[in-house]
């Protein structure tokens, strides 16, 4: 009846009574029918029922006189209010239709508010809004509120108590205590009344006072940013009820992969594994490559608590060596890990590759699985290095061996295709049994992560080019060319830091995939520099994200990718297997299936590409912050680090283990300027200057967790990376600056 109600409202230009979408509902179905209908009275009752739900979800919209029309056809539209600090905002509007040949088009619209149309909107707000007013656009409504849990410090006005909400966008609301406090405490608050127009009253649900308790200090930032550890009630009133092993009734309509040779490959420490791999070479001499995943749609259907918590987290947080798993430990690490010798449902991409790396035969399936040996990268890295093979693995070397053969392949062609990689070491975070940062070690990827790589890449591609040729909405994990402006810009700098790359210009580098290949390999030479320069030749793409809309993955050279390998860790993964269920397995899904999740992806798509960022951020944020506590304990002391960056302000340097910190200018000899011609900071009063690339050894100042800074201060230069026609440059500088600052005395007095 929904797919009914949906064309004769599309049909009808103006609002129609009741009465005349029934007639129009009517003369649809005998349209299609080729006979006369009529609307029974059990029917008009459902009609009239969704119609009411219609307008409750603001999807068809009720005139004064109780006519209907859809919401597509007023002013009125649907978005996220994403406000400035300032209190204006914008508010992105996502539409989507299937066109009458099947494809999927999707608008994106975003509306600038004025800050007196804001009606109270706060940043993340879900808001209706009016586009055809006379004032502008403006706030209706707010219809969702995302204020479950809101951090922030605790402030007194004479003997009332209040809450400061950290984040910035978020301080335009007042948030009254009941009861007492501490003020000054860190605090996350439920709010429970709204009074009055952005006032609301609020109890505590947690304080954050062990400063000294590393894992508080974790929970905090991630509070901050609008993560937590918590689950609804709810969803741990279902949690009881999920069963923790695989019955007999679970295995009907899966195929028995129990005796395939399958392992589970990760980190020492992982225990959350939602994917496992078996590899072997047939008669025709192709490789055999099974990737079973974890499959969380059945156990936590679309829709249900969990997998409301599952959509508001987004994804599973590894800030500072701890996890904040995105569903519950009885499942992340339980009946939803593929935990060695345990029976568990999965949802399995079964490929047969040749020895050139083309697959030749695809099928997608539901299973059952069991792993057969959790093995760690460490001990396969040392295996298939010729090391010792401890004697649980020792059955395992040969398959080991085809794993790394066929891993190999699919990367060679990759790269032929013109796939690129940075592979940038990254600081990693090495901690004490209290959870304190110890030191700082520096995280590459060897042969057996790379083989999990490859593997997950190859299902995932092939999965999507499935989705794709079959006509089945997903969430594509996308990633556009380069931006030409910073390309630009990018050479420059490698040009004036005597580092150019020849032959190819910004455009070329952007559209030509052989191009950037060998611009990654360039800055991958330039010693103590690669890193930064890596780090830097990264800004210059655009951020990969999750999107409706297929335009191609371009770091990966594809035309079609999807992630659907981590769906205990991944929302967006976990979705794509809900889809699965209701457009792939399901026996004749047809056109309501499809279009239902088309309808909601797009903020699907939205939601996880902003907890991905997050997650990215509060990783960021938390290593900062536990250096900063680390470097605190070694004030005076002495060490060396590389320049990476300058200006005005202040100096920032990279030890050797990636990690970074500043030199403040006023904490150098002299008078400085920075010069953005020859990237480097000049003296202005004979002391030497610096360059990006200059080898310092230096002496702690002072180091703080609370600002998450540590600064530094010269002993000495080591090594001086001097630019060619620096000197003429800075010495224009220097003449320059002088003139400047003589200009604005003189105005002065």
């Amino acid at each position: 009846m929904k797919h009914y109600l949906e064309l004769a409202l599309k049909k009808e230009k103006k609002a129609a009574s009741f009465e005349k979408i029934v007639s129009r509902i009517e003369k649809l179905k005998s349209e299609e029918l080729h006979s006369d209908v009529i609307l029974t009275a059990e029917e008009k009752k459902e009609l009239l029922e969704l119609i009411r739900e219609g307008v409750t979800q603001y999807e068809i919209y009720m005139t004064p006189n109780e006519n209907y029309i859809a919401f597509s056809k007023t002013s009125f539209r649907k978005g996220r209010f994403y406000g400035n600090r300032d209190g204006r905002g914008k508010v992105s509007v996502t539409t989507s239709y299937v066109d009458r040949d099947g494809q999927l088009v999707v608008n994106n619209e975003k509306y600038e508010v004025h800050k007196e149309n804001t009606n109270g909107a706060i940043d993340g707000d879900f808001v209706l809004i009016d586009i055809g007013g006379t004032q502008g656009i403006k706030v209706v409504k707010v219809l969702d509120r995302n204020l479950e849990y809101i951090p922030g410090e605790v402030y007194c006005i004479g003997s009332s108590y209040f809450v400061r909400p950290i984040d910035k966008k978020k301080q335009s609301i007042t948030i009254a205590l009941k009861g007492e406090a501490i003020e000054g405490q860190r605090v996350a608050v439920s709010l429970e009344e709204q009074t009055a127009p952005n006032f609301y009253t609020a109890s505590i649900v947690r304080v954050f006072n062990h400063k000294d308790d590393p894992n508080e200090d974790i929970l905090w930032e991630a509070f901050k940013l609008g993560v937590d550890n918590e689950f609804s009630n709810e969803s741990l009133e279902q949690l009881e009820h999920i069963i923790d092993e695989v019955r007999d009734v679970d295995r009907i309509g899966r195929e028995d992969r129990t005796q395939n040779e399958t392992i589970t490959l990760d980190g020492i420490t992982t225990k959350d594994m939602d994917d496992a791999i078996s590899c072997y070479k047939n008669e025709r001499g192709n490789y055999v490559l099974e990737v079973d995943i974890i499959d969380i749609s059945s156990l936590v259907p679309y829709g249900s608590p969990l997998d409301r918590d599952g959509f508001r987290k987004g994804n599973s947080y590894y800030p500072g060596g701890i996890v904040l798993p995105n569903y519950p430990r009885k499942i992340a690490n339980q009946i939803g890990s593929l935990n060695q010798d345990k029976d568990r449902l999965t949802i399995s991409d079964i490929l047969e590759i040749t020895p050139e790396g083309k697959v030749v035969n695809y099928r997608y399936v539901p299973t059952v699985t069991r792993s057969k040996l959790k093995m760690n990268y460490d001990t396969v890295n040392q295996i298939l290095k010729g090391g010792d093979i401890p004697t649980e693995y020792q059955s395992y070397e040969q398959t080991l061996q085809v794993m790394r053969d066929l891993a190999k392949i699919l990367h060679d062609k990759r790269m032929a295709a013109g796939a690129y990689e940075f592979n940038r070491p990254e600081p990693s975070g090495i901690y004490g049994p209290n959870g304190h940062m110890l030191d700082i070690g520096v995280r590459t990827q060897d042969v057996a992560e790379n083989i999990i790589e490859e593997f997950m890449l190859i299902a995932n591609v092939t999965r999507a080019k499935f989705f794709q040729k079959h006509g089945i909405p997903c969430l594509y994990r996308v990633h556009e060319a380069p931006n030409v402006d910073k390309l630009k810009k990018y050479l420059e700098m490698l040009d004036a830091i005597g580092l150019p790359f020849h032959g190819y210009d910004a455009e070329e580098l952007a559209s030509n995939h052989a191009a950037f290949q060998k611009l990654i390999s360039h800055v991958s030479n330039c010693g103590r520099l690669s890193s930064f320069l890596l780090t830097e030749l990264i800004k210059t793409q655009s951020r990969a994200k999750y999107s409706e809309v297929n335009v191609g993955h371009n770091g990966l050279a594809e035309d079609e990718y999807m992630q659907g390998t981590s769906p205990a860790r991944r929302y967006g993964d976990k979705i794509n297997q809900d889809i699965s269920w209701d457009c792939v397995f399901r026996p004749d899904p047809g056109l309501v299936q499809r279009k239902k999740w088309i309808s909601r992806l797009p903020e699907i798509a939205e939601r996880v590409t902003h907890t991905e960022k997050v997650a990215d951020d509060l990783e960021q944020e938390v290593f900062r912050m536990q250096f900063a506590d680390m470097m605190s304990h070694h004030i005076g002391e002495e060490c060396e680090a590389t320049v990476i960056g300058l200006s005005n302000e202040c100096m920032v340097v990279q030890f050797d283990n990636l990690a970074e910190a500043t030199v403040r200018v006023w904490d150098l000899k002299g008078d400085y300027v920075y010069s953005e011609e020859s990237y480097s900071l000049v003296s202005l009063d004979g002391e030497q200057n610096y360059y990006l690339g200059d080898r310092l050894r230096l002496c702690v100042k002072s180091a703080s967790k609370e600002t998450k800074k540590v600064d530094l201060t010269v002993i000495e230069k080591i090594h001086e990376t001097q630019f060619r026609d620096s000197d003429a440059i800075n010495q224009a500088v220097k003449i320059k600056t002088k003139e400047e600052r003589t200009r604005r005395a003189f105005k002065k007095n």
